[in-house]
C-alpha cells in the first residue's frame, strides 16, 4: 500500500469526527449560522498564510526538479485560495483585517511554522497533506443536494476535481519521496495535522 494511502487509512476515524462535527453537518444543511461562517473564513484566511509560508518553505528544502515545480503549483492554489476567501468577505461582509486569532488556529498555525522551520522537505508534506485530503473527502461527502445551500460555493470549491488532484500531487510526492523519514515520525505529523483540523472545526461548533 502506498505511504500516503496508509496514512490516510491510519487516521481515518478523526476524518469522521471532523465530517461529523457541528460546524460541517451545518455546511451540509445549510443552517451554519451566517456568523460562524465569517468567523471560519477570516480565521481560515490567517491559516492559509501559514500554509502558504509552508509550502514556500517545503519548496526551498526540495532537492529535485519535480518537487520543486509541483510545490510550487500547489502554492500558487493556495494563492488562488486566498483569493476565494477575498471573494467571500466581499459577499459575506467579512472582514480579513481583524487581529484576535483563536486558540485553535493559533495551535495549527504554530505546529505547521515549527514543523516546515525545523524539517526536511517530506516532513513537511506530512503535515500539510491531512489539509488537502480532508478538505478534499468532506466537500465530496457533502456535495449531493448542494443547489438551494446558501454554503453550495464552499462545498462546490473542495468537491471539484480539480482540488482533488492537488491533493493527489501532494501525496504522490510523499510516495516517491527520497528524503530520509521515520515511518512513525510521518504518523505522528499526519496525526497531529489531523486533530488540529478536528480542533479548528470544533471551535465553530459552538450554536
Amino acid at each position: 500500500m502506498l505511504l500516503s494511502n496508509t496514512l490516510w487509512e491510519s487516521n481515518y476515524e478523526l476524518a469522521l469526527l471532523s465530517l461529523k462535527s457541528k460546524f460541517v453537518q451545518g455546511l451540509k444543511t445549510g443552517n451554519l449560522p451566517k456568523n460562524i461562517f465569517q468567523e471560519y473564513v477570516a480565521q481560515d484566511y490567517y491559516f492559509l498564510e501559514s500554509f502558504s509560508r509552508a509550502y514556500g518553505l517545503a519548496v526551498s528544502k526540495s532537492k529535485d526538479k519535480n518537487s520543486i515545480k509541483v510545490l510550487s503549483q500547489l502554492l500558487v492554489g493556495v494563492s488562488e485560495e486566498l483569493i476565494l476567501h477575498e471573494t467571500y468577505a466581499k459577499e459575506w461582509d467579512i472582514d480579513l483585517t481583524n487581529n484576535y486569532i483563536k486558540p485553535a488556529t493559533k495551535n495549527y498555525t504554530a505546529f505547521l511554522d515549527e514543523v516546515s522551520k525545523k524539517q526536511n522537505a517530506v516532513e513537511i508534506m506530512f503535515a500539510m497533506t491531512p489539509c488537502m485530503r480532508l478538505y478534499s473527502w468532506i466537500g465530496k461527502s457533502l456535495s449531493k443536494n448542494v443547489l438551494n445551500n446558501p454554503y453550495k460555493e464552499w462545498i462546490i470549491t473542495y468537491s471539484d476535481k480539480n482540488f482533488d488532484n492537488l491533493a493527489k500531487s501532494l501525496e504522490n510526492l510523499i510516495d516517491s519521496s527520497k528524503d530520509e523519514y521515520d515511518f512513525n515520525q510521518a504518523n505522528y505529523l499526519y496525526k497531529r495535522a489531523m486533530e488540529l483540523e478536528l480542533e479548528f472545526f470544533n471551535a465553530y461548533s459552538n450554536f
